[in-house]
């Protein structure tokens, strides 16, 4: 009986013992496992800003990119309408200097087809006298003509000049010219209306300028003639 109640005695404090670690492992077990699930959680949440901040940085990566290739695509763009317009403009340039090359190789022929007309001859000398009665003062003229006029037509333009102009007494002399090809040229004092296919055609730029003007005025005409409904 002695033996078991010495044996019953040395017992308990073991198990006190054994106890009081137990109940420290558990402690730092628990405290482990804490720190464990914090360590974790911190991760985590490390892990989750970390892709956000991807996430953000790719987004404004990609927004940049696009920004990029927008820009890039509108300077193309301009790039393209800038090269279209000047191409443009650089064959609507050819096409004016071909068709004012055009202009200058037929106009000789043209107004020396319009004087051999008789009518329109004679349309054209009366619009010179006129335009002479406007500006030259003098009373004394010299008509010169190509030198291969009828009389009466001659004679036609003397009595034009009488009839047309009543408020100064003209004295009109009729004189050809072998180097007149088409037109008359008028001569009083010191002035002179020149008439004549060279006189017409002197002023190159007015030429040309009156010449396009009327183009674009014919041009502008037949687009609205062709857009109206039939």
């Amino acid at each position: 009986m002695k033996g078991q109640a010495g044996s019953a005695g040395f017992e308990g404090p073991a198990s006190v013992i054994d106890a009081q670690v137990e109940a420290l492992l558990q402690r730092v077990t628990e405290d482990r496992d804490r720190r464990c699930a914090q360590l974790r959680a911190d991760a985590s949440e490390q892990a989750r800003a970390i892709l956000r901040a991807g996430r953000k940085e790719a987004r404004a990566a990609v927004a940049d990119a696009v920004a990029r290739e927008r820009k890039h695509g509108e300077q193309i763009l301009r790039q393209a309408q800038a090269s279209a317009v000047l191409q443009r403009r650089q064959h609507d340039q050819q096409e004016i200097r071909q068709m004012l090359q055009d202009m200058w190789t037929t106009v000789v022929s043209v107004l020396e087809s319009r004087w051999a007309d008789p009518v329109r001859r004679k349309s054209w000398v009366r619009a010179a006298i006129r335009q002479a009665q406007t500006l030259l003062n003098a009373p004394a003229w010299r008509i010169e003509h190509g030198g291969r006029l009828p009389r009466e037509e001659l004679a036609e333009m003397t009595t034009f000049v009488s009839r047309t102009d009543r408020m100064v007494a003209r004295d009109v002399e009729i004189a050809g010219d072998d180097g007149i090809r088409a037109g008359i040229r008028i001569r009083a004092g010191g002035a002179c209306l020149d008439a004549t296919i060279a006189g017409l055609l002197a002023s190159r730029a007015q030429v040309e300028s009156d010449f396009l003007a009327e183009y674009m005025a014919l041009s502008s005409a037949a687009a609205r003639l062709a857009d109206k409904p039939t």
